[in-house]
Parts: structure tokens; C-alpha cells; sequence
């Protein structure tokens, strides 16, 4: 059974979207706008503030591909590093999509929350992610983000890296779950979209629920 989406609201400010991950739901927010942007956070702060973990959030970063607008791309006569389009962050079963090239600005709660020392940013095959954060209108700095290749346990229990697993072959190991996969004409689509369809969403929320789920399980901030 593969994740599904459904959508449960659409509004003004946002787009609302449940996800039925092999039998676990979570909710998807999808906004470029500050007041929903600040609530989201405001939310998953409340909801775990008597947690004695530190807090967990998977993290995405979405672009349009180099080339994807080829007239563009080229007009500046040389290579172009695309800013990022979004951002997603994951905390248990809230997920938010933050439109980042359609938000005239961000909340200044976004980036005192992406800086926090006292939360563990975690993602998969991300290392191009923090800079293209930093080059995206917005400037977002998002303190020491993780690519739990490094540090996630397989089905064994046992501690190893994972350096040159693709994203199925990690989930598999570490959570049980075939066939989970980030399909590549999703991955290099057109994701400055206002209007961004369900299998856009669908990826960029599985991706950051699944990161969310291996920091949980295989990372712990007092190990390292």
C-alpha cells in the first residue's frame, strides 16, 4: 500500500491535505503566507512543550531544476544555482509546505525557530539544502541540519551509515516500509508553482514525515 493524499480544505491562505502513510495520518499545511507559517510553529511548540526530548523535525528543501526555464537559466550567462521554492518541516503528524519563492515575507518565529540550539533539524541526501535555503529570497540560516545517513540504525538495531543508500533502500531498512521512493520527475518539476499538484505535495510531505520518523528512531542528540 503506497501513501496516499487526500485533500480536507482549501483556503484563502493555505491548502490542507491529509496523508495516510502506511496506516498513520498526518496533516499537510501548505502556505506562503506569515500568520499561517507562525501558527504552524506556535502549534507544534505548544503541543510538545512538556516533552523531555529534545525536538525532532524533519526537514525538506525543494528548488526548480538549472534548466527547467531554459530562456532564464541562460540569460545570465552563467551558472545558475537555483534558490530554494520550499521548505518543509515535519514535527509528529504536522507537516507544513512553506512557499518560500511565493511568501512576501517570512515570521521572524520561522527564523528564530530554524536557529534554535535546542532542536535537531534532520533530513536525507541534503547537502545542497542549507544553501539553498541561504540563497532563497528570505535568507533562512537553519542551524547544524543532519543527514541521517550518518547516524540511523537499520532493522537490526544496529548503528552503521548509509552514506550511498537512496531514500527507498534507508526506509526499508530503518522503518519497515517497501517501495517508498522519491520519484525524479517530481523531484525536478516546477515547484515555484502557486498551485502545487498532489504528487508534489505528496513527495515533499512523505519526504520530511519519513526524516522526521528516522530522527525519532536511529538519533539521539546526547549520543553525539
Amino acid at each position: 500500500m503506497a501513501p496516499r493524499i487526500r485533500s480536507i480544505g482549501s483556503y484563502a491562505t493555505q491548502e490542507k491535505y491529509s496523508v495516510d502513510f502506511f496506516g498513520e495520518e498526518f496533516t499537510v499545511t501548505v502556505t506562503p503566507d506569515p500568520s499561517v507559517i507562525g501558527q504552524w510553529i506556535h502549534d507544534v511548540l505548544f503541543h510538545n512543550r512538556f516533552s523531555s526530548h529534545p525536538l525532532v523535525v524533519g526537514v525538506g528543501v525543494q528548488w526548480t531544476p538549472h534548466g527547467y526555464y531554459s530562456d532564464s537559466d541562460s540569460s545570465s550567462g552563467g551558472y545558475y544555482d537555483p534558490p530554494a521554492d520550499t521548505l518543509q518541516l515535519c514535527v509528529g503528524n504536522r507537516c507544513i509546505i512553506i512557499q518560500l519563492s511565493h511568501c512576501h515575507q517570512v515570521p521572524n518565529v520561522l527564523h528564530s525557530f530554524l536557529a534554535d540550539p535546542n532542536y535537531t533539524f534532520v533530513g536525507v541526501w541534503n547537502s545542497q539544502d542549507a544553501r539553498k535555503l541561504e540563497r532563497s529570497r528570505h535568507q533562512l540560516e537553519i542551524r547544524d541540519l543532519l543527514d541521517l545517513r550518518k547516524y540511523v540504525e537499520d532493522s537490526r538495531g544496529q548503528m552503521r551509515s548509509l552514506r550511498r543508500c537512496s531514500f527507498k533502500v534507508i526506509v526499508e531498512e530503518c522503518l519497515g516500509y517497501r517501495g517508498v521512493k522519491l520519484d525524479r520527475r517530481v523531484s525536478m518539476s516546477d515547484w515555484s508553482e502557486y498551485d502545487l499538484c498532489d504528487r508534489q505535495v505528496l513527495q515533499a510531505s512523505v519526504d520530511a514525515f519519513v526524516c522526521f520518523k528516522l530522527g525519532v528512531k536511529g538519533f539521539s542528540i546526547n549520543r553525539y
